[in-house]
């Protein structure tokens, strides 16, 4: 008897953030205006134009993010961090291989 083949779980998938945000913008949005009872001549959106909605909405959270005092202050601190290359003499370095020949 052959034994059957054991299955291995599918690796999960990275979610981006920004979908999520979106994804959990529109889940309460659309919870809060498809249950409300809506007067008759009052029409709700359509659920394709309100999920373009919340990816604008989440595309404006996260630029409001980056604007804060507490996002440019860790932008600083990586941009010090950081090698410009641009900026690094190298020339003694070719001088030294030069001399060496």
């Amino acid at each position: 008897m052959n034994a059957p083949a054991e299955k291995k779980p599918a690796a999960a998938v990275a979610k981006d953030p920004f979908i999520d945000l979106a994804e959990r913008i529109f889940v309460n949005l659309a919870a809060r205006i498809y249950s409300a009872p809506s007067a008759p001549d009052q029409k709700k959106p359509d659920p394709k134009t309100l999920a373009a909605m919340c990816f604008k909405m989440a595309e404006a959270f996260e630029a409001a993010t980056r604007e804060t005092d507490r996002a440019k202050a860790a932008i600083e601190v990586a941009n010090k961090a950081a090698v410009k290359l641009d900026e690094v003499d190298l020339s003694s370095v070719f001088a030294a291989s030069s001399a060496k020949k």
